[in-house]
């Protein structure tokens, strides 16, 4: 009765602990995630600003306005002084002048182009960002789940143990068993419960990863509700097939193109500095000279006005310089092209090594579930035979520990299969 009433207690307070705790389903952890993540508003920063970018180069095809105020004072005489006629003595001008590029060589064209391809390698490292948070908080709930069922399953072998224990109390008793088989029972109880010890500080220590990912208070106030055994949404066996265009079109893939084109882009415009430039320049206000000014009021001439002219401007004489600049920017483009070509050969061993893991997986799972069905039947029969005295108590702990040990690779083959799912998911993301 004591034994029972044990139970009910423990029971009840495992009922009204599970009541007080908050229950997170992957998809509440990973909207958590995604909406309190720092990296990702820190990703849609860089968009924004790209975005700005691209609307500031716009702004200089347009008409360029600019006041010019120039006050110039330049005293002469017959023995000092700047020649009068060129200086008139001064000026004094105030002035809205307007320029309009007419030809820039295509620079600003050629730097649109490679904003928007920056733009849309920005928006692709933002998706990369989304999907490798996607993946942390999937691996941590995962890994929060596996430890919680590893508790359970040490919570039974501890209770399997312990009714054991008073099965071999009473038989020993009676003179059926020895007390030898209830100190090896009590040992390995006792190693059952370290285990279980054991089970829960990973347990406790994977909450923590958890909460940290999806943003919320840093402790363990909350347990997690969701099923190893379940097929992950928009995993599917088409994603085991081997193909030779593993990587074309992943994010990985796709960021690097942009960047090559981008880096290419670099090299264009650069090569365009020794083409000419042509402008319109015009401007409407008031210029007049320090001689001007010395004559009486009525003998003055006019100073209001406007000028308009071509202003063309030809390179000439770089030193080589721009040449210079374009093989850098080359051999950086050739860096970015062999960068790519490693990322792909590494992105293909990558998916290819996580689908052969994956099937070798299943396969040990159906064999380890298949030993499990064994394991349960064996340790039912020898604990029968034992009770019946056909056998030594020894063989009962072994059944119940290959029973133990069998339910535990089940959970980490399960485990370890939602894992590579959620790996070859990420790996494959376009």
């Amino acid at each position: 009765m004591n034994r029972v009433a044990r139970v009910l207690l423990v029971c009840a307070l495992a009922f009204s602990v599970s009541k007080s705790q908050a229950v997170l389903t992957l998809d509440q952890c990973l909207s958590q995630a995604r909406e309190r993540s720092p990296r990702l508003r820190s990703a849609q920063n860089a968009i924004r600003a790209a975005e700005l970018m691209h609307s500031e180069l716009r702004t200089t095809g347009l008409p360029q306005f600019r006041l010019q105020v120039n006050p110039i004072y330049a005293p002469f005489s017959s023995r000092f002084g700047y020649d009068p006629v060129i200086t008139d003595g001064g000026q004094l001008a105030g002035a809205v002048v307007v320029q309009q590029s007419l030809y820039d060589a295509g620079i600003r064209g050629l730097k649109s182009d490679q904003l928007q391809t920056d733009l849309q390698r920005l928006n692709n490292a933002y998706r990369m960002t989304e999907r490798d948070l996607v993946f942390s908080v999937k691996q941590a709930f995962i890994e929060t789940l596996r430890s919680q069922q590893e508790v359970q399953l040490q919570q039974e072998g501890v209770q399997q143990l312990s009714d054991y224990l008073e099965i071999v109390k009473r038989l020993s008793l009676g003179g059926t068993a020895s007390y030898t088989d209830v100190l090896k029972t009590t040992v390995q109880l006792s190693n059952a419960q370290i285990a279980r010890e054991k089970a829960m500080d990973e347990y406790s220590i994977a909450k923590y990863s958890l909460a940290e990912l999806i943003g919320g208070a840093i402790d363990t106030s909350f347990r997690v509700n969701g099923s190893l055994d379940a097929v992950p949404n928009g995993s599917s066996d088409s994603l085991l097939v081997l193909s030779s265009q593993d990587t074309l079109g992943t994010l990985e893939t796709s960021i690097a193109d942009d960047e090559l084109r981008s880096s290419l882009y670099d090299v264009e415009i650069t090569q365009r500095e020794l083409w000419p430039e042509l402008a319109l320049s015009a401007d409407a206000g008031y210029l007049n000279s320090g001689e001007n000014l010395k004559l009486p009021p009525a003998e003055r001439s006019s100073a209001l006005g406007f000028s308009v002219g071509l202003v063309l401007e030809v390179p000439l004489i770089s030193w080589g310089a721009t040449d210079l600049r374009v093989q850098q920017r080359q051999l950086v483009s050739d860096n970015i092209r062999l960068e790519s070509e490693l990322l792909q050969r590494s992105m293909t061993s990558e998916i290819r090594k996580t689908r052969l893991q994956l099937l070798r997986l299943r396969d040990r799972l159906k064999s380890i579930r298949l030993n499990l069905k064994y394991a349960d039947e064996n340790f039912l029969l020898t604990k029968s035979k034992f009770v019946g005295g056909g056998i030594l108590s020894l063989e009962v702990l072994s059944a119940q520990q290959l029973l133990a040990d069998t339910k535990l690779s089940e959970l980490e083959s399960l485990a370890g299969i939602q894992l590579l799912n959620a790996r070859l998911e990420q790996l494959t993301t376009r």
